[in-house]
């Protein structure tokens, strides 16, 4: 459903913002009322989405290209959409003592304002999960693409980006997170790998979103922040320094994939 048929005729942001429209992932935010179909370009190359961030964040004053993450990271990608993450302390002063969804939301808000007074129409325009998909012109051609910008935890964009960037093959990124949960699980019962909250002692409560403590919380001292660059430096690095757990983390890792019903295998495509 389409803002417009939420909305009262005259938006402003406390009328788009005022409720919470669930946005599906891989550019399917945005549809005909009427047919249901999809109103953005579900095949954009590399080259799409960075022409369209660079001409989104032209009209909002933000170098989007700065804070992209997901599968067009890489060159030569297809997808549905165009994943930047934004960080609340990059655009505005945020108080460290507030919650963190207070100064989420203020930040959205302040975004949703930016995107009005850039001409953006509010039907173009979607809350979901932690921040706001838009409907953006793919410059030079009569598509749209959808982009999303998501809002990381005040401090943490640097963090997030990096750990929702997608995989240079064609692989999710979900898998990547699934492959390190196991990881984690095997080195110590009681740590925990979160793509939002980093690696987490569960019983002490300890946690860290430093790439470079994970890899050698995960791996030992040798481990480094690029063995946990994407599915293949992870494998290489698990069967390098934790080879007595690698083939039982794989199995765990690979029971996983196979339970959210895909098909991938650990090893076939780096």
């Amino acid at each position: 459903m389409l803002l417009r048929d939420l909305l009262v005729p005259t938006a402003d942001v406390e009328t788009i913002l005022i409720r919470r429209i669930p946005i599906n992932e891989g550019g399917h935010a945005f549809k005909d009322p009427t047919t249901k179909e999809l109103l953005t370009k579900q095949d954009a190359t590399t080259a799409e989405v960075d022409a369209t961030l660079k001409a989104l964040g032209s009209r909002l004053g933000i170098d989007l290209i700065k804070h992209k993450t997901g599968s067009t990271i890489y060159p030569n990608k297809i997808t549905g959409d165009g994943d930047t993450n934004l960080d609340p302390t990059d655009f505005m002063e945020v108080d460290p003592s507030e919650d963190a969804k207070v100064s989420m939301n203020k930040f959205r808000e302040w975004l949703t304002s930016k995107l009005l007074g850039a001409g953006i129409q509010d039907t173009h325009i979607k809350k979901g999960g932690d921040g706001l998909a838009v409907m953006s012109p793919i410059p030079g051609t009569d598509d749209y693409l959808q982009v999303d910008l998501d809002i990381s935890t005040p401090g943490d964009g640097q963090f997030a980006r990096w750990s929702r960037r997608g995989e240079p093959g064609s692989a999710k990124g979900v898998f990547r997170h699934v492959l390190k949960s196991a990881i984690a699980r095997g080195v110590n019962p009681n740590l925990k790998w979160s793509f939002k909250n980093g690696l987490v002692d569960e019983v002490t409560g300890e946690a860290t979103k430093d790439p470079d403590t994970i890899a050698k919380r995960l791996f030992g001292e040798k481990g480094k922040a690029t063995d946990l660059d994407n599915i293949g430096a992870i494998l290489t690095a698990l069967k390098t320094y934790r080879s007595d757990i690698a083939d039982d983390v794989i199995a765990v890792a690979q029971q996983g994939v196979t339970n959210m019903k895909f098909d991938y295998k650990y090893g076939e495509e780096n």
